[in-house]
């Protein structure tokens, strides 16, 4: 049985300076997802020229373990089904 920190295995796979790919990899999503959390100041970030770089302790901290008694969130709105049955 594997009792191990996700975050150790974190820590031991990625460097502790992230590119966006790097942070998108990590983090199982895609660049444009990292550069939206980034823009909506959920992912801090530091400017390098026209990039952006990650603490990789700091993606770490932001990624919170989901307590399994709360409501689930969805990660995209579904549109709605508008369609009528046709009989």
């Amino acid at each position: 049985m594997n009792t191990s920190d996700p975050a150790d295995e974190l820590r031991r796979l990625y460097p502790p300076i992230l590119t966006t790919a790097l942070v998108a990899e990590m983090m199982h999503c895609t660049i444009g997802d990292v550069r939206d959390k980034v823009h909506r100041k959920e992912l801090p970030a530091m400017r390098w020229g026209q990039q952006f770089r990650f603490f990789r302790e700091e993606v770490i901290a932001t990624m919170v373990p989901v307590d399994p008694e709360e409501e689930p969130v969805e990660d995209e709105e579904q549109p709605e089904d508008t369609h009528e049955d046709e009989a």
